[in-house]
């Protein structure tokens, strides 16, 4: 695996910069919903980060991926306009696929994140297409960067509902 980048944080409270979330990821390794390698198809990895629950967590995610990566996300924000988050996404994602949100609420928001930026209405329909994008070499990370929602209870659930897309491929 490559060296891992450090990632700025992106959050800010009270005027200081919240230190908690980078404590925390430094401590997570790979396990369950946490860059969880659930299959290999056709010579392509499915990696389940489902617990990356806030935009820090899926760029810490994709700094410590081997190479490009088709992104699944659940949540386009502000905060990946900032020049290092932009510099991380231009080296490390071919595509991104978010899920679960209207096209025309993608583009009030106003330019992608990336340059090759696709919307599905449901998380297994947003597999399928990941899995039509992807070159070879490259993985699917299905690392969400918010909080459970879009019909999902919770990050467990969540995280299921992507093994299952893959195992169906």
């Amino acid at each position: 695996m490559e060296e891992k980048k450090p990632i700025p944080s992106l959050r800010l409270a009270g005027g200081q910069l919240v230190d908690a979330r980078r404590a925390a990821l430094s401590t997570q390794g790979p396990g369950p919903h946490r860059l969880e390698h659930v299959a290999t198809c056709n010579g392509v990895e499915f990696i389940n980060d489902s617990r990356a629950t806030f935009l820090d967590a899926s760029l810490e995610s994709l700094a410590q991926m081997p190479g490009r990566v088709v992104w699944i996300v659940g949540d386009v924000c502000n905060e990946m306009d900032e020049g290092h988050v932009q510099e991380l996404l231009t080296e490390k994602v071919s595509a991104m696929v978010l899920f679960g949100r209207a096209v025309d609420g993608v583009e009030k928001e106003g330019a992608a994140p990336v340059e090759h930026l696709y919307v599905t209405d449901e998380l297994r329909t947003a597999v399928f297409l990941a899995n039509e994008l992807v070159r070879p070499g490259e993985s699917v990370l299905f690392s969400p960067a918010c909080p459970s929602g879009n019909g999902f209870a919770n990050y467990e659930e969540r995280g299921a509902e992507f093994k299952r897309a893959v195992r169906d491929l």
